[in-house]
């Protein structure tokens, strides 16, 4: 299709700052979805892009490759009808004007009257039908071959469903000659309904050459832009200076000028991005790529080439270019281009407004305002906004730090804390390690079913709790705390669980209400009273600051204080529940404030449970436990001493035999103490 707009497409003067002759090679990065058009094995495309960048060209040059070339029914969406006028005045009049293979063939009719002639055009062969996505009747009115969606974000759900679907019904006649195209800037996270479609996609995500080394990297603002700032003598910025603000190659260092930009822009490269199973692996393109290319130890050994090579086959012949995503094992495509998706920011704009420094220069504005934000990554860097985000939490990435521990407990683990999720028909269950500073490790997680009117799911949890988890040297561990949900509609048994268990310092809880978005203390400062202590009631806990404390530890990447250890066996299903809920704004008396709310459709109870646990843990540290002390104390490992027949802390010179029968170790437990006691 690029080939059909070089040779025959036109540009009108009122619709855009240039006119004449269409290059693609003007905005390189719009080549790949252009050929993905007739690209084989290609039935969706979907365009995830910051603003004035390829979306709108497409759906022209789309339109005008088809009604030339391929004649065949084309339905253009928009929003609303309005919408779809204009856009026929402003965009498909102008461009069938000033193309004469267009006009020659589209309009000629002199039957039609005003409006069929703005909201349909017909050609030989074909027609291009305009119409608002508020409509049902619209959608389902005749049978077409291509789609063409604009602005998706913003289309209303009708009584029927949702729009795009319904349309794409449409093509059910015409078998697997079909084409339907999606584009537009996204808007929030897991509201946006192009981020939904995108992430559905083969995620294609483009790279660029370095014109300095050849390095190929796929640009990025907060890891490849940099600008000047002047800083106090703390070491704290004091004052930006966004327009020196340049590309760096990740590769040689070499700071790009704009012309270094612009040039590298024309060696822009298509490639897809999702991830995928194969060979008994989960292998992520992108992550695979930079392990490549940097060689062992970032010694950057391998050369780009070969770490493409490793990663990605191009795919290419007279018409279609992308790198396909292979498996490193046994070498097949794994990802299906069914769905071929596109994802680009600013930085790939040749536009003169669209420079580093512009970028820049932006996000120094937009910062301390959540508005402004969500401009920024809706425009700038075509990415949907993520209220109070900071950095994106890929699940990928998560998966793949699991680990591999010598036990149950891992080392570090000072303390075991349990958070039990109670749903309808059935108990989901984490086992968490806690040590220095609230490192912490997710030891097991566990789903209990049963009917919650029966003694047996409440009998398998009760022996879950009381469960001794061992460390590799030996060392016994039990739950020192454990809260347990009593909402939904087991309250009272929740109660009497709690209650028989109170002296294990099983505690039935329940969230706050968050009014205004108020951050209370995740575990109450106040103390129980008399009253309260003779009649039971549930601890209410800070859960949208536990949700704060945790989401802000997921971000944590190394090992140590708040970071979050997880074992090697957890599927991306256990991350996405533990990430699902998105901080929101809300506005109530004229004051905005901030909740934790679960998008429609997504499943949280590994968050949830996480919660609980960790508002065990704060509720043992207000009863007195001081964790990075009990953290030492447990530290020292444990041998086994056949004179005392018990295990005890190993002596500082190795004894060179061990009795091979030795028991299993299990330290007598200590005293209960009160509620008020300290814990060390």
């Amino acid at each position: 299709m690029p080939a059909w707009a070089d040779k025959f497409r036109k540009l009108a003067k009122e619709a855009g700052s240039t006119s004449g002759n269409w290059e693609t090679s003007t905005v390189e990065v719009a080549r790949g979805p252009m050929l993905a058009v007739t690209e084989p094995g290609v039935h969706v495309i979907t365009t995830m892009v910051s603003t004035q960048l390829l979306k709108t060209a497409l759906l022209e040059n789309v339109f005008g490759y088809f009604a030339h070339l391929d004649p065949c029914p084309i339905l253009l969406l928009q929003p609303k009808e309005d919408a779809a006028e204009q856009f026929s005045k402003e965009r498909i009049s102008p461009l069938i004007r000033v193309t004469p293979a267009l006009r020659e063939l589209v309009g000629t009719s002199k039957t039609r009257n005003a409006d069929e002639t703005l909201l349909f055009k017909a050609f030989p062969g074909g027609f291009l039908a305009l119409a608002g996505a508020g409509s049902p009747d619209n959608l389902a009115r005749r049978p077409v071959r291509v789609i063409l969606a604009d602005e998706v974000d913003k289309y209303p759900v009708t009584r029927e469903g949702e729009p795009i679907a319904l349309a794409e019904e449409r093509t059910a006649t015409f078998g697997v000659n079909w084409l339907s195209i999606r584009a537009c800037s996204p808007t929030v996270e897991d509201e946006s309904r192009i981020e939904a479609s995108y992430k559905e996609s083969d995620q294609r995500r483009a790279s660029i050459a370095c014109p300095h080394c050849g390095h190929r990297m796929f640009p990025d603002f907060f890891k490849h832009v940099d600008w000047d700032k002047r800083r106090d003598e703390s070491g704290n910025v004091v004052e930006h200076f966004p327009k020196t603000a340049r590309i760096a190659c990740e590769s040689c260092g070499e700071i790009w000028s704009e012309g270094d930009r612009l040039r590298a822009l024309q060696t822009a490269r298509w490639h897809q991005t999702r991830s995928f199973e194969c060979c008994g692996s989960r292998h992520i393109p992108l992550d695979a790529y930079e392990r490549a290319w940097r060689g062992p130890e970032d010694s950057r050994e391998a050369t780009t080439t070969a770490a493409i090579d490793t990663v990605w086959d191009w795919w290419e012949s007279d018409r279609h270019a992308v790198y396909r995503a292979k498996c490193p094992e046994c070498g097949e495509w794994k990802v299906d281009n069914e769905h071929a998706g596109f994802q680009a920011s600013k930085l790939y704009s040749p536009w003169q407004k669209d420079k580093p420094s512009d970028i820049a220069a932006k996000w120094l504005k937009a910062h301390g305002d959540e508005e402004k934000k969500q401009t920024w990554w809706n425009t700038q860097a075509g990415m949907p906004y993520r209220p109070n985000s900071g950095k994106v939490l890929k699940l990928d990435a998560l998966v793949a730090r699991g680990e591999r521990w010598a036990a149950e407990v891992p080392d570090g683990v000072a303390v075991i804390t349990i958070g039990v999720d109670t749903q309808d028909y059935r108990f989901e269950v984490e086992v968490v390690g806690w040590g220095r500073n609230e490192e912490s490790w997710s030891i097991a997680y566990e789903v209990i079913e049963g009917d919650m009117e029966t003694p047996d799911p409440w009998d398998r949890l009760d022996a879950l709790l009381n469960r001794i988890w061992h460390r590799a040297d030996g060392r016994p561990f039990e739950a020192m705390a454990v809260c347990i949900d009593s909402g939904g509609h087991h309250t009272q048994k929740v109660y009497d669980f709690s209650k028989a268990r109170l002296g294990r310092k099983v505690w039935a809880i329940k969230g706050e209400s968050a009014v205004s978005g108020k951050r209370n203390p995740i575990w109450p400062v106040k103390r129980p009273t008399r009253k309260t202590k003779a009649s039971f009631r549930p601890v209410i806990i800070g859960v949208n600051a536990a949700k704060d404390t945790i989401r802000n530890r997921l971000h944590v990447e190394e090992a140590g204080a708040g970071f979050m250890h997880f074992p090697n066996d957890r599927d991306i299903g256990y991350f996405a529940q533990l990430t699902s809920e998105r901080s929101v704004v809300k506005v109530s008396g004229g004051q905005k404030y901030r909740v934790w709310e679960l998008p429609s459709g997504r499943a949280n109870e590994a968050l949830d449970c996480r919660v609980y646990a960790y508002a065990a843990l704060c509720g043992l540290t207000h009863l007195g436990l001081k964790l990075n002390r009990r953290a030492d104390l447990v530290a020292q490992p444990l041998d086994y001493d056949a004179s005392q027949q018990a295990w005890v802390p190993q002596p500082a010179v190795q004894p060179e035999a061990q009795p091979s029968s030795a028991p299993s170790p299990v330290e007598a437990k200590p005293a209960r103490k009160k509620l008020t006691g300290r814990l060390a």
